[in-house]
């Protein structure tokens, strides 16, 4: 029984109400079991629904869960910027421009997020990930399966000439380059194959990229495919930040000391989206990934049962 439990509807890494990735917020959670938050995500049927706990932790505005519509998931990108952008909003939080701290409690400590402020508003929400971790590449033998299971013929991926491989910048992901925007967007994943090509790997997010961009702007375009749950996400803030990390680090966009890059995604669900991130390098390595987007609310309201 959860009586009756408010909540909030954002779009996240979203330019304009209704695109982005949906997420429902759940400000008040305490008292709610693993078992009921489960049965909530599956009723909002999300990617992913985040519900706030008071924080056990000192700093912390709150404790963050997040589930799936099949599982909890440790961490991820949009949950958390939609979390702290409701908490914000619900709380009345005071914003300081042009950059206001806030973090929450993960389960590996406190998780930082910075509100970017203007005119009193907030108008971007950042996320520091943890430093890059590199899988070896994928070999010929693999690349073939790989394409099977993404509906690809093989030299569409090898044409890219940049690596398939496994990038984590806290949440493993395969990252798969395609040569042509054409190529990426005829993708049609069969998830059956794509698991039993991960079988082993910590990856079970495919994020499959191309250089060829819709927006000038843009560094690349994505696609993200969540094996476990056999669906498209529309915005991916882990899965974007091991992109970045994946590009500066194999030299495949202009590297400078702080790489700004911006990342499209979601087109293929109707539901574009704008993730930007940050590398910054220190002695030729990888040393901190940010990736933000902007959050808007559309909407509110309540479950009884």
């Amino acid at each position: 029984m959860i009586s009756k439990r408010r909540f909030v509807l954002v779009d996240v890494f979203a330019d304009r109400p209704l695109a982005g990735n949906p997420l429902a917020v759940f400000p008040e959670a305490e008292g709610l079991s693993s078992e009921t938050m489960q049965a909530l995500a599956r009723e909002m049927d999300h990617a992913a629904t985040a519900f706030l706990f008071p924080s056990r932790v000192p700093g912390a505005a709150f404790r963050l869960r997040i589930f799936s519509r099949d599982r909890e998931i440790p961490s991820a990108g949009h949950p958390a910027l939609g979390a702290h952008f409701v908490h914000a909003t619900e709380t009345g939080l005071p914003l300081q421009e042009p950059t206001t701290r806030v973090a929450h409690e993960g389960d590996d400590g406190l998780v930082r997020v910075e509100l970017r402020v203007e005119r009193g508003q907030i108008g971007l929400l950042r996320l520091t990930q943890k430093p890059p971790t590199y899988g070896p590449h994928f070999d010929n033998p693999s690349v073939t399966r790989l394409a099977e299971g993404l509906g690809l013929k093989e030299e569409q991926i090898q044409a890219a000439n940049q690596p398939v491989q496994e990038v984590s910048t806290g949440f493993p992901v395969l990252i798969v380059p395609v040569a042509t925007l054409s190529d990426l967007q005829a993708a049609r994943p069969r998830y059956n194959l794509l698991r039993v090509i991960l079988e082993g790997r910590e990856a079970s997010l495919v994020y499959a990229f191309t250089k060829e961009t819709i927006a000038a702007r843009s560094a690349a375009h994505a696609r993200a495919f969540d094996t476990t749950g056999s669906f498209e996400i529309a915005g991916a803030g882990a899965a974007a930040g091991a992109l970045a990390a994946y590009l500066v680090a194999n030299a495949a966009v202009t590297v400078t000391p702080v790489t700004s890059l911006v990342i499209e995604q979601g087109h293929a669900l109707n539901r574009p989206s704008t993730l930007f991130a940050e590398v910054r390098v220190k002695a030729m390595a990888v040393a901190q990934v940010v990736v933000g987007g902007r959050v808007i609310r559309v909407g509110e309201g309540a479950i009884e049962a």
